[in-house]
């Protein structure tokens, strides 16, 4: 789930607060019916669409919705090959 910052204002002044935002969880609560996924597989993360310079806060993010999309993908894989 992308844009998080615009979706909460309290995440907008620090993004740390990402996983304490009522907001947010309401988002994510929301795209998980949407599209039909469980909350552990919607991650928030915020664009860079503005900055000029990277932000660790940001990277953050990014970086714990990739690992956790490839620790999904390698245990699929290992499920796969196990059959």
């Amino acid at each position: 789930m992308t844009k998080v910052d615009e979706a909460c204002p309290l995440v907008k002044n620090d993004l740390k607060k990402v996983y304490t935002s009522k907001k947010i969880k309401e988002k994510m609560h929301f795209c998980s019916e949407m599209i039909g996924v469980p909350m552990n597989c919607i991650f928030p993360v915020k664009n860079y669409h503005d900055e000029i310079d990277t932000d660790d806060d940001v990277d953050v993010l990014v970086l714990k919705a990739f690992d956790q999309i490839v620790n999904f993908a390698h245990e699929r894989l290992m499920e796969a090959a196990s059959n």
